[in-house]
């Protein structure tokens, strides 16, 4: 069965990862992307990363590639990446091609990619319609409408992490990790009862602090959800599509963000929204972005 290889790149990490036909996660590595950036040189970096992987697997030939950010509506450049800059307007796969020509590369919008993992291989049964929310170093967003990513009049629709939310900052800047970590600093400056530390602290540690009921992490994760239930809000008023998947890293505290996010919904949308509402988990977990940066490349084959 041919194995492709599908690049995940994050604000964080960047993860590769083997995957075959069947959506099999077979290997995965991960690179932390601010050795990248620290580097002087991303682009050059991340092409030595990818030649290296592709050296350690020779038989693979397709490679897709999922970036957080806005890309050309050719699929071919990228245009902005608020969280790697050293990544904008870059015409990576003419780059890529020139150094490996026999490889073919294919380029996504990583939460569009998400969404298309999860079309292809979720765990549960998938309408043609819905809405996918990835929460990570900021704030992603994509929409699956008639079983196809909805990609807008240039390619870059449902940047969901620029809507506006009820405080005048956008989605993003009051979910993203940098938020999560500010957050839980001014609350410990307080003084509030917790077990965190404000010494070189994660959102990964406030993440696992809130599945531990600490406190302090707890109520930052309670104000993500009243964000995050006042933009989903948004975007399922504009798209009229009432199945929500909500990936990413911190999706792992969706327990305790869901409350208030049921709130913000049950404040703001009519009956007719909450009546057949599905709002879930998405079922490849954080490997979502790898995974569909894959499936890039088997569309290719149908």
């Amino acid at each position: 069965m041919e194995e492709y290889l599908g690049i995940d790149v994050g604000g964080t990490n960047i993860k590769i990862g083997v995957v075959n036909k069947k959506g099999d996660l077979l290997k995965k590595e991960k690179y932390p992307t601010s050795i990248l950036q620290q580097s002087g040189d991303f682009i050059n970096e991340f092409v030595k990363i990818i030649g290296q992987e592709l050296k350690n697997h020779p038989h693979i030939k397709r490679v897709g590639i999922a970036v957080p950010g806005m890309i050309s509506k050719d699929r071919l450049s990228t245009v902005f990446m608020i969280n790697i800059p050293e990544f904008n307007n870059t015409p990576l796969i003419s780059i890529l091609e020139k150094k490996y020509p026999e490889i073919s590369f294919f380029l996504e919008n990583d939460a569009n990619a998400a969404a298309i993992g999860e079309l292809h291989f979720a765990k549960t049964k998938v309408p043609k319609n819905f809405i996918f929310m990835t929460l990570g170093t900021g704030l992603g967003g994509a929409a699956v409408l008639n079983g196809k990513i909805f990609k807008g009049g240039n390619g870059n629709a449902m940047e969901a992490g620029h809507i506006i939310s009820s405080n005048g900052k956008t989605a993003e800047e009051n979910m993203g990790k940098k938020a999560l970590v500010e957050m839980a600093l001014k609350k410990i400056k307080k003084g509030n009862k917790t077990n965190l530390i404000a010494k070189n602290l994660t959102a990964k540690d406030i993440v696992i602090a809130a599945t531990d009921e600490d406190p302090v992490a707890v109520d930052v994760f309670k104000k993500v959800g009243v964000i995050l239930g006042e933009t989903i809000v948004s975007t399922i008023r504009i798209l009229d599509v009432k199945t929500i998947f909500i990936g990413g890293g911190v999706s792992k505290a969706y327990k305790i963000v869901k409350k208030n996010m049921n709130k913000a919904l049950k404040k703001r949308l009519p009956d007719y929204y909450l009546e057949d509402l599905d709002i879930r988990l998405a079922t490849l977990g954080n490997d979502a972005g790898i995974i569909g940066a894959a499936a890039l490349c088997f569309k290719k084959d149908e």
